[in-house]
């Protein structure tokens, strides 16, 4: 038996893209409750294009604009509990770790690194998270939004 209240999209919190992307059919991040879920992110400029510098600087291009998409919602990089990450070429596998572990920490949230063929713009990563946000209470014990 099913319990508890079924939320509907009114109370969703949907973000929609910026810039190059405004017009794409998707939401960049979605907000239900506290629970945040990410479109997959790229590591472009403001103009659409991939930054170069290769995957290390596709890596954090692509975490800052989950960091960005994440404060907008209330929550931060420490409340994602999941990743996604697809790489189209794992050579640059250690350049990617170093540059994620200067945005996650122990305990790092769970992961899931997968090889694929290409990705959009000819980007070589994409990454996309789930996080949940923590509120803090008041002095009363009461949740604060």
């Amino acid at each position: 038996m099913r319990t508890g209240r079924t939320l509907s999209r009114d109370e969703w919190s949907v973000q929609r893209p910026q810039g190059f992307l405004a017009k794409a059919p998707l939401s960049s991040a979605i907000r239900v409750s506290d629970l945040i879920v990410t479109s997959g992110q790229i590591g472009i400029d403001e103009t659409g294009a991939v930054v170069s510098g290769g995957i290390g600087e596709q890596t954090r291009v692509c975490l800052e604009s989950i960091e960005t998409l994440l404060a907008s919602s209330g929550a931060s990089l420490a409340d994602v509990v999941q990743t996604r990450v697809f790489l189209t070429d794992f050579s640059g596998y250690d350049d990617f770790n170093r540059v994620y572990r200067e945005f996650f920490s122990d305990p790092f949230p769970t992961r899931s690194t997968i090889g694929v063929y290409q990705l959009a713009l000819g980007a070589e990563i994409e990454i996309e998270v789930v996080a949940i946000r923590r509120r803090a209470t008041n002095p009363q014990g009461e949740l604060d939004d």
